[in-house]
């Protein structure tokens, strides 16, 4: 689903990505690991202020801001790296069952790790804006995941409040909006 997808400055993106199949890839506090250190890497090339975000186990949802009107090179960026580095881990570790389910019969590949299209929405109002980063709040919540969205380790729940160093694995930008020349 992509609505509006627009390439105005300042705009806010929330992003959906699914893993293939809905395999539960971040079972593991290790994917979970590597997609927070590519979307670090991402954040660098392509910068974008990140206003929230949740790791589920099959799914990852993103609001950010890019500085530049390029959020189809940063979602393509970030789930190729990401799925690179979570491909090669699998295989390294030898984890075969997961290999099984992410196993595709695609010419020039053999694994998918995220399905093909993301859901896409530009965010154009802070109630519309704050309703989906509540959402992804509590969305560990309310897949039994946890009792608290403060309890979720890969979050961004945590950043809104005070904490302990190294609590939050990626902090969020608290001015969320570029300046403009």
């Amino acid at each position: 689903m992509k609505l509006f997808k627009s390439s105005e400055p300042n705009t806010f993106h929330y992003i959906t990505a699914v893993t293939f199949r809905r395999v539960p890839i971040f079972r593991s506090s290790i994917a979970c690991r590597l997609f927070v250190d590519t979307l670090a890497e991402i954040k660098l090339l392509h910068p974008f202020k990140l206003v929230g975000y949740v790791i589920m186990l099959d799914h990852v949802h993103l609001i950010i801001n890019p500085q530049y009107p390029e959020i189809s090179t940063i979602l393509r960026k970030l789930k190729g790296k990401s799925a690179r580095k979570i491909l090669d881990w699998l295989i390294e570790n030898q984890h075969q069952e997961s290999l099984r389910k992410l196993r595709i019969a695609v010419k020039d590949r053999s694994y998918a790790v995220w399905q093909k299209d993301s859901s896409l929405i530009d965010l154009f109002s802070p109630k519309f804006l704050r309703q989906k980063l509540n959402y992804i709040h509590s969305n560990p919540v309310r897949a039994g995941l946890c009792e608290a969205p403060q309890d979720w380790q890969w979050s961004s729940y945590a950043a809104y409040f005070a904490k302990a160093a190294g609590q939050i694995e990626i902090e969020v930008d608290v001015n969320p909006y570029w300046k403009q020349s």
